[in-house]
């Protein structure tokens, strides 16, 4: 399976690139609806926000009124950074928790969808690929504008509040430049081809869901891959340890095998390479 980090500027148009992703079958992972999700009142996250920044940030239901605490953070850097330091550990727990989930339903591509994903440059290393969803500075204000319904210095404090489109651009392995409308997103190479003639990317066209391979005889697709060490040695090992000498070196070296995978004869099944 394939981490694939998918990152922009506020208001570059991230929704439209990853609307194309789940219709080419691949799983998407959302920060942003996970980091609403863990300053609910019942995660530890919402108790240590109301600590710090006061009550005056509730909503009479008791849940957090996101425009008041946004209000707070892109106007003052350090109170911004004591508020990701709250949030991002949860949020990345519960992404590990759906990362799982789609390796053991053997999604060949997870899209993590990241804002931040270059500012906090901590689960980079664990991405097979970086995508840069990139639109130039004039319609990124724009849009943000009109969206947000913001003054212009306000949209401006809010995407200075994030590294430069530019920088990330320095920073991602592929870029989709969204200045423009849907379909010219949509015929860009990474999206219109799914990948097919990028290094190290599997035909997504082929299906971004793969059934596991019958030569396990149980619904857990086996893997070496660095994901699964680093998520769940303890399973990689396991799932490892009942493999065959033979079933090993297909996994090993991504072999296709009518046998043993349920993969068309000479395709490379990419997501079992180590």
């Amino acid at each position: 399976m394939f981490l694939v980090g998918l990152s922009g500027g506020i208001a570059s148009g991230k929704s439209t690139v990853v609307a194309v992703f789940r219709e080419l079958g691949c799983a998407v992972i959302d920060a942003d609806v996970i980091a609403r999700e863990v300053v609910q009142p019942h995660f530890k996250a919402y108790q240590q926000i109301v600590q710090y920044f006061g009550t005056e940030i509730l909503l009479e239901s008791g849940e957090i009124n996101r425009e008041a605490l946004g209000n707070i953070i892109f106007s003052h850097p350090e109170k911004r950074q004591l508020l990701n330091s709250i949030t991002h550990p949860e949020i990345q727990k519960e992404m590990l928790k759906q990362i799982l989930k789609y390796f053991v339903l053997g999604y060949r591509y997870v899209i993590l969808d990241i804002p931040l994903l270059f500012e906090t440059n901590r689960l980079t290393k664990f991405m097979k690929h970086t995508v840069l969803v990139y639109c130039d500075p004039r319609t990124q204000l724009a849009r943000l504008m009109k969206r947000n319904g913001l003054s212009r210095a306000e949209a401006e404090a809010r995407v200075a509040s994030q590294l430069p489109l530019d920088e990330k651009r320095r920073l991602a392995s592929h870029i989709i430049d969204n200045s423009g409308d849907r379909e010219s997103t949509r015929r860009q190479r990474l999206l219109s081809q799914g990948g097919t003639d990028l290094p190290g990317w599997y035909p997504v066209s082929a299906g971004a869901l793969r059934p596991p391979p019958r030569c396990l005889g149980w619904q857990v697709p086996p893997s070496r891959g660095a994901l699964a060490e680093w998520l769940c040695p303890a399973l990689s090992q396991h799932l490892w340890s009942r493999l065959t000498p033979d079933a090993r070196e297909r996994c090993r070296y991504g072999q296709a095998n009518p046998q043993g995978f349920n993969d068309a004869p000479g395709q490379q099944t990419g997501c079992w390479q180590r």
